[in-house]
């Protein structure tokens, strides 16, 4: 009984976690295309311009579209990959890439955030691991 409540809570926080982000990428996406103002760049994010808005909505929509396709049990795969890309993103551009935080609170909101980016990672490959019925 107790693994069936844990397994539910870690699938609930990785469907949230990736909702969240989801939704904020493709609210940025979406204020982008709307506006028609393209020449923005955010030092954490690889692309720049219409590039950037572009994948800000297709990451979005992509990863909201995977959060509902695991949910109604049709394509759980993907949830993972978004997950995985989410935590990607994350390293590369806020460690890997030498960003430079404002200060340390900074710092440490951004390492909570990778630390929810990996956990929702884990949690979305625990989709895979069967719940034996008793």
């Amino acid at each position: 009984m107790v693994m069936k409540i844990l397994h539910a809570l870690m699938h609930f926080y990785s469907y949230l976690f990736t909702l969240f982000v989801s939704g904020f990428l493709t609210g940025f996406g979406v204020l982008a295309y709307l506006s028609g103002l393209h020449n923005w760049k955010i030092d954490s994010f690889i692309w720049t311009g219409k590039d950037l808005s572009a994948a800000m909505l297709g990451l979005g929509l992509i990863g909201i579209a995977s959060v509902v396709l695991a949910f109604f049990n049709v394509f759980r795969y993907l949830l993972p990959l978004v997950a995985l890309a989410i935590l990607g993103l994350t390293i590369y551009g806020f460690f890997y890439q030498g960003y430079r935080f404002a200060d340390a609170d900074a710092f440490q909101g951004t390492i909570g955030f990778a630390v929810g980016a990996l956990g929702s990672f884990a949690c979305s490959l625990m989709m895979f691991k069967r719940v034996r019925q008793a």
